[in-house]
This record gives structure tokens, C-alpha cells and sequence, in this order.
């Protein structure tokens, strides 16, 4: 395990940008990084091709939506989305002319279904993530951080 690689992405994934929600900051973001870890965890992620209609990881958000009693509760379209702010995560599109205009907004469905072939993390984290041991590192402090120390 590459410690320094470890600290890095932790600061990341602690930092990441939250959207306002009715109810204060949302929570999107970290539970579908939750839902990332578990389904590689638990070996229903194996590729680094995360799908925005994955059943694996609908069934992991939404089970750690309930569980953290998110109030700002968003289909998981949205962090899947949005998450792409982010240094580590990425969207593959199939055409680069295709990106979505608007700034801000969540595209539709249809129209990552027509456009996004899918989104995946850095290499490194990636195979970060393949280490039991550093990923229970990272899912503790997440939750830690998001749904302990509000």
C-alpha cells in the first residue's frame, strides 16, 4: 500500500465540493463514494467502468441514504454527475462535442444514455480501493467526516 497515495486521496475525498440542498449541504457525493467502495468490496464493481445505471450501486446509494437518514435525498444521477469536479473522478463521453451545455445542471437521463459511455476514478485510486485495508481506511473517515462530525 502506498501511503503517500493513501493520504492524498483521503485529503480528496474529504474535500470534496457539496451542493446546497433544502436542508443544509448535501450528502450525495460522500454516500455514492460509500456505494463505490461497498460494491468493489463486496465484488460487485470489478472494472473501473462505473455505469450512471449500475443496479449494484443504485442498491448500495440508496441503501446508505436510509441508513445516514440523508435528508437531502438526490437520485443518484446527481453525484454521479456532479462528482466529476472532483481531481480523481472522471466522465468518458463518447463524443467530446457532446458534453453537456449547461453548467451547473444535471443532465438527463437520456442524455447520458445517448452521450456517457461511464465514469471512473483515477488508476491510483482505483487500485487503492483494491486493498481491503485502505479501503476501510478511506470509508471510515468519509463517514467520519460527512455523518459523524456535522
Amino acid at each position: 500500500m502506498d501511503s503517500f497515495a493513501l493520504k492524498l486521496y483521503n485529503d480528496m475525498l474529504l474535500s470534496i465540493k457539496r451542493g446546497n440542498g433544502v436542508f443544509g449541504k448535501s450528502n450525495a457525493k460522500p454516500l455514492y463514494l460509500l456505494a463505490i467502495i461497498e460494491c468493489i468490496s463486496m465484488c460487485r464493481l470489478m472494472e473501473n467502468h462505473i455505469m450512471w445505471n449500475d443496479n449494484a450501486i443504485i442498491e448500495s446509494y440508496t441503501a446508505f441514504n436510509r441508513y445516514y437518514g440523508e435528508k437531502n435525498k438526490s437520485q443518484l444521477i446527481v453525484p454521479y454527475y456532479h462528482l466529476r469536479t472532483s481531481p480523481f473522478y472522471h466522465l468518458e463521453w463518447k463524443d467530446e462535442k457532446h458534453l453537456p451545455p449547461i453548467k451547473g445542471k444535471t443532465p438527463s437521463e437520456k442524455y447520458l444514455r445517448d452521450n456517457l459511455l461511464y465514469a471512473y476514478l483515477d488508476e491510483q485510486l482505483w487500485n487503492l480501493l483494491q486493498d481491503a485495508s485502505s479501503r476501510e481506511y478511506l470509508r471510515k473517515n468519509l463517514i467520519t467526516r460527512y455523518f459523524i462530525n456535522q
